[in-house]
Protein backbone atom coordinates (compact mmCIF):
# COMPACT_ATOMS: atom_id res chain seq x y z
CA UNK A 1 0.00 0.00 0.00
CA UNK A 2 3.05 2.28 0.73
CA UNK A 3 4.36 1.88 -2.86
CA UNK A 4 0.73 2.09 -4.60
CA UNK A 5 -1.04 4.42 -2.37
CA UNK A 6 -4.33 4.52 -5.11
CA UNK A 7 -5.04 1.09 -3.71
CA UNK A 8 -6.69 2.77 -1.19
CA UNK A 9 -9.82 3.83 -3.19
CA UNK A 10 -10.02 0.56 -4.06
CA UNK A 11 -12.29 -1.21 -1.69
CA UNK A 12 -12.04 -4.77 -0.86
CA UNK A 13 -15.46 -6.57 0.45
CA UNK A 14 -15.42 -9.81 1.74
CA UNK A 15 -18.84 -11.43 2.28
CA UNK A 16 -20.09 -15.10 2.88
CA UNK A 17 -19.85 -15.80 -1.29
CA UNK A 18 -16.87 -14.25 -1.98
CA UNK A 19 -13.53 -11.73 -1.54
CA UNK A 20 -13.12 -9.01 -4.59
CA UNK A 21 -11.71 -5.61 -4.89
CA UNK A 22 -15.11 -3.73 -6.13
CA UNK A 23 -14.13 -1.35 -8.82
CA UNK A 24 -16.75 -0.24 -10.36
CA UNK A 25 -18.72 -0.34 -7.17
CA UNK A 26 -21.66 -1.94 -8.36
CA UNK A 27 -19.55 -5.25 -8.13
CA UNK A 28 -20.04 -5.83 -4.78
CA UNK A 29 -23.98 -6.53 -5.84
CA UNK A 30 -22.72 -9.86 -7.39
CA UNK A 31 -20.81 -10.92 -3.81
CA UNK A 32 -23.55 -10.01 -1.50
CA UNK A 33 -25.73 -13.20 0.15
CA UNK A 34 -28.92 -11.37 -0.37
CA UNK A 35 -29.69 -9.15 -3.32
CA UNK A 36 -30.33 -5.68 -3.58
CA UNK A 37 -33.93 -5.12 -2.68
CA UNK A 38 -35.13 -1.60 -4.61
CA UNK A 39 -33.28 1.18 -6.32
CA UNK A 40 -29.74 1.58 -6.19
CA UNK A 41 -27.91 4.59 -7.67
CA UNK A 42 -24.22 5.23 -7.41
CA UNK A 43 -23.02 8.40 -5.89
CA UNK A 44 -22.48 10.31 -9.79
CA UNK A 45 -26.38 9.37 -10.22
CA UNK A 46 -26.25 6.60 -12.18
CA UNK A 47 -29.20 3.96 -11.92
CA UNK A 48 -27.33 0.54 -10.82
CA UNK A 49 -31.00 -1.24 -9.68
CA UNK A 50 -34.22 -0.02 -10.52
CA UNK A 51 -37.79 -0.21 -8.61
CA UNK A 52 -38.10 -3.93 -9.46
CA UNK A 53 -34.55 -4.93 -7.98
CA UNK A 54 -33.34 -5.56 -11.65
CA UNK A 55 -30.38 -4.10 -12.81
CA UNK A 56 -30.10 -1.31 -15.39
CA UNK A 57 -27.69 -1.29 -18.21
CA UNK A 58 -24.60 0.80 -17.88
CA UNK A 59 -24.98 4.44 -19.84
CA UNK A 60 -21.10 4.02 -20.71
CA UNK A 61 -20.39 1.87 -23.50
CA UNK A 62 -16.97 0.43 -22.04
CA UNK A 63 -18.25 -0.61 -19.43
CA UNK A 64 -21.22 -2.58 -20.90
CA UNK A 65 -17.97 -4.43 -23.34
CA UNK A 66 -16.06 -5.63 -19.44
CA UNK A 67 -16.73 -9.52 -19.35
CA UNK A 68 -18.86 -9.78 -16.19
CA UNK A 69 -16.61 -12.21 -13.33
Amino acid sequence: MLQHPILLNRPIVVTPLSTRLCRPSEQVLDILPNPQRGAFTKEDGEPVIDAQGQRVEPRCPSRAAQPKP
